[in-house]
């Protein structure tokens, strides 16, 4: 029969269910799906200090007495009662102290819209429950599993777990269907100008060249998996032209399974003890990703990456 496959974003407590890894490696979807969750978001950029032409009349009283009359640490805490994104956004937008004082909140809510820095692992439903990759979960998430009610089969693993705790990710191709909504919804409430012009900037995503683990510090570039496709034997499949992408290069490290089998061929079974599996990542573009001043620590793990996938294509 062959186990059914799930990917797991730990620190977000998220699953997305699939089928035998065979029926969906190297689909064209799956792997590219993923990885759009990972892209990196910019910067909140600085706005413009706006001084109107009557900056020197000041309703004193107003100010005394209304919001702007509280200290900082009182409108931190209205902030935290505030449950939606566009509402945070719009009550930022609403003056310059708002918008200094919720910076960092803002900052951290849209980047929650990308795993960028989660841990990832693709989880086969035969794997055991002592049976994870060392160091991937931390000590409460180990104390979190091990006094989970035990299932039918005894001690519950972590793909159980996930199944009952975790909610349901929502991937799509681009992660701009993600961010696109957030700036729909603040057209539509009227907000413009240098708050929705940052909002917007950050929202865009930087080039996806390269996926990197932050675990590790190793990385794979976009043109390399590019090349590997043009060494490739090519076959024109009925529904599409057959092509591995940064997505399938995750895929092919994540995945653990207690079991090896994987509805592939046999030299594929060590796809199922993915040395990748749990750790962080992140994709952006390799011009920034140069910019940091470690870079030069970093491994790129193009040799390992295009081994794999060359023993997976005359499975997909």
């Amino acid at each position: 029969m062959g186990q059914y496959w799930m990917f797991l974003n730990i620190d977000r407590r998220e699953e997305k269910s699939y089928g035998k890894l065979g029926e969906f490696f190297s689909d064209g979807r799956t792997g590219r799906n993923i990885a759009a969750r990972l892209c990196q978001l910019r910067p909140l950029p600085k706005i413009p200090r706006i001084q109107s032409d009557d900056a020197g009349i000041t309703d004193t009283e107003s100010v005394e007495r209304g919001l702007l009359s509280l200290p900082d640490e009182i409108i931190c805490h209205i902030i935290n009662d505030i449950e939606s994104l566009e509402d945070f956004v719009c009550f930022a937008a609403t003056c310059h102290r708002c918008w200094d004082i919720c910076i960092p909140f803002l900052e951290k809510c849209i980047r929650s819209l990308s795993w960028a820095g989660c841990r990832i692992i693709g989880l086969g439903d035969y794997v055991g429950h002592d049976d994870l990759p060392p160091d991937i979960l931390t000590e409460d998430e180990q104390a979190e599993l091990a006094t989970a009610k035990p299932g039918k089969y005894g001690p519950v693993s972590l793909y159980s777990y996930a199944r009952t705790y975790y909610g349901e990710a929502v991937l799509c191709s681009r992660l701009e269907d993600f961010t696109d909504g957030l700036l729909s919804d603040l057209i539509q409430r009227g907000l413009v100008g240098a708050p929705f012009v940052a909002i917007k900037t950050m929202c865009t995503p930087f080039e996806p060249t390269v996926l990197r683990n932050l675990s590790k510090k190793l990385y794979v570039r976009a043109d390399t998996i590019d090349a590997l496709n043009e060494e490739l034997p090519q076959r024109e499949w009925f529904w599409d032209h057959k092509a591995y992408s940064l997505g399938d290069a995750l895929v092919s490290r994540i995945c653990w399974s207690s079991d090896p089998s994987c509805s592939m061929r046999a030299h594929c079974k060590d796809i199922t003890r993915g040395p990748w599996a749990g750790d962080a990542f992140d994709i952006t573009s390799m011009e920034e990703f140069q910019k940091q001043e470690d870079f030069s620590q970093w491994v790129d793990a193009k040799k390992d990456v295009c081994r794999a996938l060359r023993e997976c294509w005359d499975d997909g």
